[in-house]
């Protein structure tokens, strides 16, 4: 009786159903790993023996948000080698000019927080939460209009109410 009901509540779709899968795909960005190799030399980033991958994603991440750091899963890192991934929203990323793509890249890469512990000789691998510090280091040396850019083109891509334009993060 028990198991009748506990089916019935959560609807398992009958076979003849279709299952509607995710239509996003995820795909290797050559592009931005050789943007990301002249941000990481000229800003003079140290990540240690860390990793990166560099991913475009189409159609998009979602319509709120155009980039995301993430720590690789121990499977991901086994299989891949990277201990990192930055995904990209794919359809803003190809809108965005030249400028604008360093800075959402740069964004990304500091969130990029590779930490050796001494005691056990060991690196660890974390995502690092924003600093206020270093965010405002990019403010001052680039100003902010890049940000807003982003916003601006995700908007606009996706028609999103101007109301909602400020939700787009990175």
């Amino acid at each position: 009786m028990f198991k009748n009901s506990f089916m019935n509540q959560n609807k398992i779709p009958k076979t003849s159903e279709p299952v509607v899968q995710t239509q996003k795909q995820l795909m290797e960005s050559p592009e931005i790993e050789k943007i990301a190799e002249r941000i990481i030399d000229r800003e003079n980033l140290e990540f240690g023996p860390a990793q990166i991958g560099y991913f475009l994603v189409y159609p998009n991440l979602s319509k709120y948000r155009a980039a995301k750091c993430k720590k690789a899963s121990r499977e991901v890192k086994f299989f891949s080698g990277n201990d990192f991934l930055i995904e990209v929203s794919g359809e803003l990323w190809d809108m965005l000019d030249s400028k604008t793509k360093e800075m959402v890249l740069f964004h990304q890469l500091l969130h990029v927080e590779p930490v050796f512990k001494a005691k056990k000789e060991e690196w660890t691998m974390r995502i690092r939460k924003p600093d206020f510090k270093d965010y405002y280091e990019i403010n001052d040396k680039y100003g902010s209009d890049w940000y807003k850019t982003v916003q601006a083109t995700a908007s606009s891509l996706y028609d999103l109410d101007p109301r909602k334009e400020s939700k787009v993060s990175l």
